[in-house]
């Protein structure tokens, strides 16, 4: 049986375990998007469906001649507060096929590629504009992305070693910062917000919930920080009066997320990642300038993510062989 007579699956513990390192995802993503620029690849928006019973559903789609690859990813999820304790409150698949036959070529759970997103996101713009003295990073929620957050951020500025966290749940506090001592990290648990969003790099990630009510004031964000809101703006009170620079992943996705209300920072914006890959975007220009990104993950990130993922796992013997059946 050919490679072309079966399809790769990959599980949930599969993806986690093909063992892609971040600083190549984050390389990955960003070359991604240089790809879109220049017209190599091409990628479309997300399209986004919520539901009364408040579930939520998209679709992305990206396909890149050099990577030999289409990418079709769906995720699903409800609001953090439906789902059963213990569960993450995202689910999904994706399938990847070879760029010129459309055949799948491999069947991938997509939690990982969704968790990862914004992780690689935070990275290739914290390159450019974080401070690289940067010590010390302040979370806002400490779930799956504050986790990934560790590794990702550490890859791009070596220096920051201090975490401060503050999460809704001090037991879940509690658990994360075990985890991230483990890992060599020095961790504060903080008992306000605040103390997290005056860290030199600050990420937050409250989930989707009908409770979720802003607890963050911009104000608090000091000179020279670097903001990533993984939570689409829904922990920031409105208004980014002293932020000299504001991004997001793609203005034209983010125009359609602040139509459907998902979006909580409005910009203006001043580029998207395709602006910071071609360059048209300065890096940082001073000390003092505080700048922050809003995004919600895009087909053309997670195509370079997943493209990844299969071939480490191929490389490494990861996933289950099944048979195609095309005829």
């Amino acid at each position: 049986m050919t490679d072309s007579d079966r399809i790769l699956y990959l599980t949930r513990s599969d993806v986690a375990g093909a063992g892609v390192p971040y600083l190549e995802m984050i390389d990955e993503v960003e070359r991604c998007f240089r790809d879109w620029d220049e017209g190599a690849l091409v990628g479309h928006p997300k399209v986004v469906s919520l539901t009364p019973a408040r579930s939520f559903f998209y679709s992305l789609n990206a396909y890149s001649p050099r990577l030999g690859l289409n990418l079709c990813h769906n995720s699903m999820g409800v609001q953090a507060e439906l789902a059963p304790p213990g569960q993450h409150h995202l689910s999904g698949m994706e399938i990847l096929a070879d760029y010129k036959t459309a055949r799948p070529v491999a069947l991938l759970d997509s939690f990982w590629m969704s968790t990862w997103i914004p992780a690689a996101v935070s990275g290739m713009a914290a390159r450019r504009h974080a401070r690289p003295e940067s010590t010390t990073l302040g979370l806002v929620a400490t779930g799956a992305q504050g986790r990934v957050h560790l590794p990702a951020l550490k890859a791009v500025l070596p220096k920051l070693t201090n975490v401060v966290a503050y999460n809704r749940s001090r037991a879940g506090a509690e658990i994360f910062a075990a985890e991230a001592r483990a890992q060599g990290w020095t961790v504060q648990i903080a008992d306000h917000p605040r103390a997290a969003a005056e860290a030199d790099v600050v990420v937050t990630s409250i989930p989707i919930a009908s409770t979720s009510v802003p607890i963050l004031d911009p104000s608090w964000v000091k000179p020279g920080a670097f903001v990533s809101a993984v939570d689409l703006g829904r922990s920031w009170h409105p208004g980014l009066a002293g932020f000299e620079r504001v991004l997001t992943d793609d203005r034209d996705q983010a125009k359609h997320e602040i139509e459907i209300g998902r979006f909580k920072i409005a910009g203006p914006f001043e580029g998207d990642l395709k602006d910071m890959a071609a360059g048209r975007v300065a890096p940082r220009r001073n000390a003092s300038e505080r700048a922050i990104i809003c995004h919600s993950g895009h087909a053309v990130g997670i195509l370079g993510l997943a493209a990844l993922v299969y071939r480490y796992a191929v490389k490494n013997n990861v996933g289950t062989w099944l048979p195609a059946n095309w005829r």
